[in-house]
């Protein structure tokens, strides 16, 4: 799933900025993700993810304005066909997960005011039982009090972000599942569970943490227990572990 953040909401947000501000004085992004890097290193995992927050903050602040939208009015302008998508194989598995009985849940750090709006475009939210987001559980990934919704030995989590979604599964004792659509066809020759036992795959993950903004040593915690390039492959993943 596609979300319009990247492409379509900071960008306008950004637009809109910088007709009160030179970039030279402040840059959007920067001046965003400091704050967002803040709330973090506070330990203020609900605040970190609220964006309708970190604007009105970080305008404020440089430019002593409130913006006149809101993210989530962004969010829902931008969750319309063209602008978010899904991937070709994710209705036939969320439906085969659906008619195996399989319990889903959208676990995301993202709120549920930003998601929701997204998955209803994509028609994805009747698959959904619920939204299980920082600002209902006050907390976020890699927390593994963010995976207490349940009984964590039961859950199945899958992401696409090694420093929140593996770290926070495995830190919680829950099945770990990275789907990395662009895995090596190397590593995709080996069974889903096998994945991190080739040669190449600490490099790989290396590759992405970097790109996560992650600068220390691999640990276990970085490794997940399942390593998926479609979401097709996640049905093996419950096969496996039903």
């Amino acid at each position: 799933m596609i979300n319009p953040f990247r492409r379509w909401v900071f960008p306008e947000i950004e637009t809109w900025y910088h007709t009160h501000i030179s970039k030279e004085r402040f840059s959007f992004y920067d001046v965003l993700a400091r704050e967002h890097s803040r709330r973090l290193r506070q330990g203020r995992m609900r605040d970190a993810y609220d964006w309708d927050d970190i604007l009105k903050t970080v305008t404020r602040e440089t430019i002593g304005i409130d913006p006149p939208f809101t993210v989530k009015e962004l969010v829902e302008k931008h969750s319309v066909p063209g602008k978010v998508w899904r991937f070709s194989d994710v209705l036939p598995t969320l439906n085969a997960f659906r008619q195996a009985g399989v319990h889903m849940v959208v676990a995301s750090n993202g709120f549920e005011c930003y998601q929701r709006p997204v998955t209803d475009c994509l028609k994805l939210t009747p698959f959904f039982s619920a939204f299980h987001t920082p600002d209902r559980l006050q907390t976020a990934k890699p927390s593994p009090d963010f995976f207490r919704f349940a009984d964590p030995r039961r859950i199945i989590h899958v992401g696409d972000r090694i420093d929140q979604d593996i770290v926070g599964a495995n830190r919680a004792g829950a099945v770990s599942v990275w789907i990395s659509r662009d895995l090596p066809p190397e590593i995709r020759r080996l069974p889903p569970s096998q994945r991190k036992r080739h040669s190449d795959f600490h490099r790989w993950i290396s590759t992405r943490l970097e790109r996560e903004g992650h600068s220390g040593r691999i640990t276990e915690e970085h490794l997940p227990d399942y390593a998926i390039a479609s979401l097709e492959e996640l049905l093996q993943v419950w096969d496996e572990k039903k």
